[in-house]
């Protein structure tokens, strides 16, 4: 996640008996388990506590900033009964003199100079204020002469120096007191934090949240242990794979997580939990509507009409985080619990923890396309990859100890097996070329008959066999004046009608090399004005001058 506008939230919750004038008492609960979602955390809190006869006043303090209304709860109470839990919102433009007086008496030591900041705050902003109107009386005020009244030139320059003088004061009174709100302000917000005890140093949409609630105990004082569970947002974890492959025989595939705490809070010595659930999901008994393709009956049958489901997708995406992405996971919760402890101090800086690696056996196969580039590739092939538990990610590729670069995996584009790119394999020659003295243009009865001959020539100097899937391609018509026809290739190839691709299965053994063959003719009209054939483009940027 990127700094932005980031919400900060703290928490307080009072146990304590509740007597006429008593002060809430304010408990410091240590963080005792993590479950990390993709967008969020469900951290836990626990303490020992004394719960006397009657009603009682309790609360945590130390508690993480961006908590999330309607997912808070209190546990473990023994026999006693929780009777309210109410959330008070605080940011850093609240008036604390108007806060509940149970809140008040939460902050502490911290309250009588927080109503003395927010009182120089109002002050300086009433100052600002008047001043700004003034500016603007001086601004709007052009006519100094009024009523068309002859006034000498010694008046006249009396008259401007005055404006001139009092508009350049007044702005200057402004950019100082301007400057002295922001030091109050930060002031206030230093004190803020101080007082529900978070860290993090953004200090930008500054929110804190106070919680109290009331527990009734009918019985005798004991000593209950409640736990104390919430959502925070600004925290969440992505993927990343580092794959190993060496000489084409094994290959490890590593998989780690980068895992952000931005809560204000940190997490130590915590064996956390990585999940893919939604905590903010609404769960319903399933149904299935009529599963129609094609056409435009999906509206119809739906709950929103294509109109209606565009408006609504195009509103979900002005709603989104700006920090936030959209990926695609099985409809099945993906769970890590991690077996090693780790400390995630609170910040931006995402902590990157091992969560598993697999041993894998794929089938190593090379493929080549040198229409586009004449390069052969290794790839490994795995299947079964639905057991390797993947989301969407980046992927670090090493072969032969040797980093080649990154991949990104996204499993909701793979359908039959799971493909990783292993590098070039350098021992094999490829050369793809236009004939062109079998290639060329002619005109027959207005259309422009265009032929291409390729020849691709391929050599294995290297000491194994390899087997090497050949791709080209011929072009596919999409308008009915436009014609493919003369197709000829090397014998063993396979070609798809739907998309042109033609592949053949090529075997080299050592210091082999092999040849094969593409010819076809392309009519169209003489009138286009243009070529249909299309190359591949390497995007480069050069200097503008």
């Amino acid at each position: 996640m990127k700094s932005a506008a980031i919400v900060l939230t703290s928490f307080f919750l009072f146990f304590g008996p509740l007597y006429a004038g008593d002060k809430p008492l304010v408990v410091k609960a240590p963080v005792t388990s993590v479950n990390v979602y993709l967008n969020a955390a469900q951290i836990s809190h626990s303490v020992k506590v004394k719960l006397k006869p009657g009603i009682n006043k309790c609360a945590f303090t130390g508690l993480a900033m961006n908590i999330q209304q309607g997912h808070v709860s209190l546990r473990n109470l023994g026999s006693a009964e929780l009777l309210t839990l109410s959330l008070y919102k605080i940011s850093d433009m609240t008036d604390v003199a108007t806060l509940h007086e149970d809140v008040l008496s939460a902050i502490g030591k911290s309250r009588d100079s927080l109503l003395i900041v927010e009182k120089s705050i109002s002050r300086l902003s009433y100052e600002i204020a008047g001043l700004e109107l003034e500016k603007n009386m001086l601004v709007k005020n052009d006519d100094i002469i009024p009523n068309s009244k002859t006034i000498s030139l010694e008046e006249l320059k009396l008259t401007t120096a005055y404006y001139r003088e009092r508009y350049r004061d007044v702005n200057l009174e402004i950019d100082s007191r301007k400057k002295e709100l922001d030091k109050l302000k930060k002031l206030k917000v230093k004190l803020l934090k101080s007082a529900f005890s978070t860290e993090n140093e953004n200090e930008e949409n500054l929110n804190f949240s106070v919680i109290i609630a009331e527990v009734n105990n009918t019985g005798a004082e004991f000593t209950a242990e409640p736990l104390l569970v919430y959502i925070a947002k600004e925290s969440g974890w992505i993927p990343v794979y580092d794959v190993f492959s060496s000489n084409n025989k094994s290959l490890k595939l590593e998989y780690g997580a980068k895992i952000l705490n931005n809560t204000g809070i940190d997490w130590n010595k915590q064996t956390i939990t990585l999940s893919t659930a939604d905590p903010f999901a609404y769960y319903a008994a399933p149904d299935l509507e009529p599963f129609y393709i094609g056409g435009y009956s999906y509206g119809k049958y739906n709950k929103y009409s294509n109109k209606d489901y565009d408006d609504y997708d195009q509103q979900q995406q002005k709603q989104q985080n700006p920090n936030e992405e959209d990926i695609f996971i099985p409809d099945h919760e993906i769970k890590f619990n991690l077996t090693k402890a780790y400390d995630f101090k609170s910040g931006l800086v995402p902590v990157y923890v091992d969560v598993t690696s697999y041993d894998l056996s794929p089938e190593y196969v090379f493929r080549c396309a040198p229409k586009k580039e004449q390069q052969v590739y290794s790839i490994a092939r795995i299947k079964d990859w639905e057991k390797l538990n993947l989301i969407d990610g980046e992927a670090n590729i090493y072969n032969n100890g040797i980093f080649l670069g990154k991949a990104y995996i996204r499993p909701s584009d793979i359908e039959d097996h799971l493909e990783l790119p292993l590098g070039i394999v350098d021992y094999v020659y490829v050369k793809h070329r236009l004939v062109s003295e079998y290639s060329g243009k002619k005109i027959l009865a207005g259309d422009i008959v265009a032929t291409r001959n390729y020849e691709i020539k391929l050599k294995n100097t290297g000491t194994e066999k390899i087997v090497i899937e050949l791709i080209d391609q011929v072009p596919v018509s999409e308008e009915s004046s436009v014609k493919t026809e003369g197709v000829e290739y090397t014998e063993g190839g396979e070609k798809d009608a739907l998309t042109g691709k033609i592949t053949w299965k090529v075997e080299l053994g050592p210091s082999s090399e092999k040849s094969y063959l593409l010819k076809y003719s392309v009519t169209y009209p003489r009138k286009r004005g243009y070529s249909p054939f299309s190359t591949y483009k390497v995007k480069k940027t050069r200097s503008k001058f």
